[in-house]
């Protein structure tokens, strides 16, 4: 059966997404809300920097997005709760807006109808569930109507460690994520009310962020609570980012082993999930990637048998678009 999807926030995430997912036969897009002006969701949706023109005509017009055949009401409202979202008749709303909202920030979307809420980044304090394709046990139980896909970045370290995990056993670890610069920063040295070095100039500076990831990580893998660590670098590029990722193993392992766990997995229990190269790339490489993770085999390190350095590769919103279709399916009627 058609599952019906809401997208709430039509910004780089809520694109790309409706990129990958609008003609889907089993999804159903039923409405977008978003403040921006109709002429510039147009605009923005048919032009794209990273990923170049729409491969269909689109045009919003009279309060519709037309596009794929399909006839989709845009509506322009700031907050959740102020859709009625029973009227469009909406199975999933996706929380793309890039805020970091709390469970009593959600709980709207809920009571105007929805049966699910979907993040597209993690949550301010505790929902339902953080569910990760790949780590996170399935299936969704059905009494977890708030949930986290958490973020591009969670994604790709979270796959790692599992599979680091999995076949030697993570004691401990710190991850640096050297990562596009993103919508908090702007183009000039400009007064940030969050972050004084988010204040510096984007494509001027590398800018050390404070990451969600370590508190996601450490309630995705409860034992690596108070042995996990991680912080975020924004750098002058506009798409790529990629997660150095080091790791204390519980068994000896050589650089080998590990590159070879890793192109098992990629064929295997993480296909799609995460994608393996032993070529020599750089970001560029990856921004049409829709893995979570592209495990650079040439950039493993390990010291001393036990301490391993890893680097994983991934797309902003790329790869993680295409695990909330997943999750999505998931979710669809039976």
């Amino acid at each position: 059966m058609t599952i019906r999807v809401a997208i709430m926030g039509f910004g780089r995430m809520g694109r790309n997404l409706f990129r990958a997912l609008y003609s889907d036969p089993e999804i159903e897009v039923v409405a977008i809300n978003d403040i921006a002006a109709p002429e510039a969701i147009e605009y923005l949706l048919q032009h794209d920097s990273l990923h170049g023109r729409f491969e269909e005509p689109v045009r919003v017009m009279d309060g519709y997005l037309y596009a794929g055949g399909r006839r989709i009401p845009v509506l322009h409202e700031a907050e959740p709760g102020s859709v009625p979202w029973y009227d469009y008749g909406t199975d999933v709303v996706i929380e793309a807006t890039g805020r970091y909202r709390t469970r009593a920030e959600l709980e709207p979307h809920l009571e105007q109808g929805a049966d699910r809420v979907l993040m597209t980044t993690p949550p301010r304090d505790e929902i339902d569930s953080i569910y990760i394709r790949g780590v996170t046990p399935g299936p969704i139980a059905r009494e977890h109507r708030l949930i986290s896909c958490g973020s591009s970045t969670a994604n790709c370290v979270a796959v790692m460690i599992k599979t680091l995990d999995d076949a030697f056993g993570v004691e401990e670890a710190f991850f640096t994520s050297i990562h596009a610069y993103t919508t908090e920063q702007s183009l000039i040295d400009t007064p940030s009310s969050v972050n004084l070095r988010l204040s510096r100039a984007a494509v001027e500076n590398i800018v050390p962020v404070d990451s969600w990831t370590e508190r996601g990580i450490q309630q995705i893998f409860p034992k690596l609570e108070g042995r996990f660590a991680g912080c975020k670098l924004n750098v002058p590029v506009p798409d790529s980012s990629c997660v150095d990722l080091v790791t204390t193993l519980g068994k000896e392992a050589r650089d080998e082993e590990i590159n070879q766990v890793f192109r098992s997995v990629s064929s295997s229990l993480q296909k799609g999930i995460i994608d393996y190269t032993d070529e020599p790339i750089v970001s560029s490489d990856v921004k049409d990637s829709t893995a979570s993770c592209t495990f650079d085999a040439q950039a493993t390190m390990v010291v001393d048998g036990t301490m391993v350095k890893t680097l994983g590769w991934y797309a902003q919103g790329g790869g993680l678009a295409n695990r909330l279709i997943e999750v999505l399916r998931e979710l669809a009627p039976k």
